[in-house]
């Protein structure tokens, strides 16, 4: 399994208002997803479809990861065939449920000669309950990520604490798998900055990294989450070198001036923030 680029922010635009992606394009986000499901009308598909195809015909400022269409209906191997190019980086497949529909994707994109990698949108219980198969069925998959509007509907809740154990759940699927941690699911209101801000803070606590959006008002709070602080990154480097140096000495703990044990587990997430940050600040 490939681990695959970073991104802090995944900013969606429906392919059928080609205004509204290029602005994306000109945004602070890291990534930009251009639509061709859900925001876009049936009748609209074939001229979005086409919009994205000569889009992707040139290199583009930012990484573009497409919506498809269900692969198992009218649209969506159409969608694959039309995009397939050296430019794309990506496919987000919507409602993923069976490692079936994973391979039938990655089957269209070889036979396009297409290299882009697949991103899981998981948003049913069939899904969270598969998202493991499904993550390690085809090295093509580098993401997983929840749509949680469809998934609530689907399980018919409305208490959070069923939705933070399928966020949890896809949390362990991605890392068992050696993929890079999910990113979360979008904050549908648009307005409110500073739920935004807390939720995005609450899924950086539980495991995610990196948040679809969908206006640009939310792409800095996001951005500024996920980005690690200059302390946070001095902290790190510190930890890094006191644990070079512990190998230096055949030491396997060390404890720390704080009273904190330095072993082998401990210095992961130090690796992750540095990493992260170097990313960042090369971009």
């Amino acid at each position: 399994m490939t681990v695959g680029q970073f991104y802090r922010s995944y900013l969606y635009a429906p392919a059928s208002k080609p205004e509204l992606v290029l602005k994306a394009l000109n945004s602070k986000a890291d990534c930009v997803v251009v639509d061709l499901e859900d925001a876009v009308h049936h009748d609209m598909k074939s001229q979005a479809r086409d919009f994205i195809s000569e889009l992707l015909g040139s290199p583009t400022p930012k990484p573009i990861l497409v919506r498809i269409n269900d692969p198992h209906g009218t649209w969506g191997l159409k969608d694959i065939d039309a995009i397939s190019s050296p430019n794309l980086v990506g496919v987000r497949v919507p409602k993923v449920a069976s490692t079936d529909t994973v391979h039938l994707v990655a089957n269209a994109l070889a036979k396009n000669d297409c290299a882009a990698q697949i991103h899981l949108l998981i948003e049913s219980a069939k899904g969270v309950s598969n998202a493991l198969a499904m993550a390690t069925s085809n090295p093509r998959v580098t993401a997983l990520s929840l749509g949680e509007a469809d998934l609530q509907s689907d399980l018919r809740v409305e208490d959070d604490e069923v939705m933070q154990f399928c966020r949890n759940a896809i949390v362990v699927a991605a890392r068992a798998a050696g993929l890079k941690q999910p990113s979360q699911s979008v904050f549908p209101n648009t307005k409110d900055l500073d739920g935004l801000r807390i939720s995005t803070e609450q899924a950086k606590k539980s495991g995610f990294f990196g948040r679809s959006i969908i206006h640009p008002t939310q792409i800095d709070i996001v951005n500024e989450t996920f980005t690690p602080t200059l302390e946070e990154v001095d902290q790190a480097r510190e930890l890094l070198e006191v644990y070079q140096e512990m190998q230096k000495t055949g030491n396997s703990v060390m404890a720390l001036p704080n009273g904190d044990l330095l072993d082998p587990a401990n210095i992961h997430y130090a690796q992750f923030q540095v990493a992260i940050f170097n990313q960042i600040n090369e971009n």
